[in-house]
């Protein structure tokens, strides 16, 4: 018998906030502010470029995901955790969106799958995971040597279309059969694209404009209000 599953994004969707803003200050509070601001200055020109609308949304957050990795190169995999365990139970306790965890508890009642599906390191999204109750968490793998991180991660990185085709492959290598055209998928912007397109049943949740225009021409039912698209670096 096939599994109905439950597809939750992370930012925005089930959290107000950004939980690499939070990876943001464990590394500069382990790091130092240098590796931090030098972190900042070297993606600038990519936010210039989506306010111009000279690149896509994806484009302009999928090589500050990706190059996370510089500011844990050579770290062990328990420091990594002690950052995964900061950011899912400190930084983003506050930042939670009750009524959409709410969802993922209706779905786990279900008898649901419940699959949280992000850009974000694995690990962190398995960490915060365990705080919301979501089953699998499907994330960006960071690459490891005799123990530490390299700087780098597996690709891909889990984001736009990959969102999709990661999840599919990933629990396929788990064995698991999921019935997809009966499946949800929670997410709040339009880089969420394949995770939509994978399910039979897209809810958008705390959508931005671009994503808010995509639903309301297919019908699909927005849960909490949409908002402004804002390229600005809380976008």
């Amino acid at each position: 018998m096939k599994t109905i599953a439950a597809f939750f994004d992370v930012d925005g969707t089930l959290f107000t906030g950004h939980v690499w803003r939070g990876m943001l200050k464990y590394f500069q509070d382990t790091r130092g502010k240098w590796p931090v601001r030098w972190f900042w200055y070297y993606h600038m020109p990519s936010y210039f470029l989506r306010k111009a609308k000279l690149i896509s949304e994806e484009r302009f957050r999928g090589p500050w995901a990706k190059n996370l990795t510089w500011l844990a190169r050579g770290w062990r995999v328990d420091q990594l955790q002690g950052m995964y365990d900061w950011v899912a139970h400190t930084y983003s306790a506050p930042l939670r969106r009750e009524d959409t965890i709410a969802k993922l508890a209706e779905h786990n009642a279900q008898g649901h799958l419940t699959v949280l599906v992000s850009t974000g390191f694995t690990g962190l999204i398995d960490t915060i995971g365990q705080t919301v109750g979501a089953q699998i968490a499907i994330g960006t793998d960071i690459k490891m040597k005799d123990g530490h991180a390299t700087g780098g991660i597996i690709p891909p990185l889990v984001i736009g279309a990959q969102k999709g085709i990661e999840t599919k492959k990933r629990l396929a290598a788990r064995g698991l059969d999921v019935d997809f055209e009966n499946s949800f998928a929670y997410a709040d912007s339009i880089t969420d694209l394949g995770l939509f397109e994978m399910v039979g049943n897209p809810r958008p949740v705390y959508p931005d404009a671009e994503l808010a225009a995509l639903a309301k021409s297919k019908g699909w039912p927005i849960y909490g209000e949409a908002k402004k698209i804002v390229t600005d670096l809380n976008g």
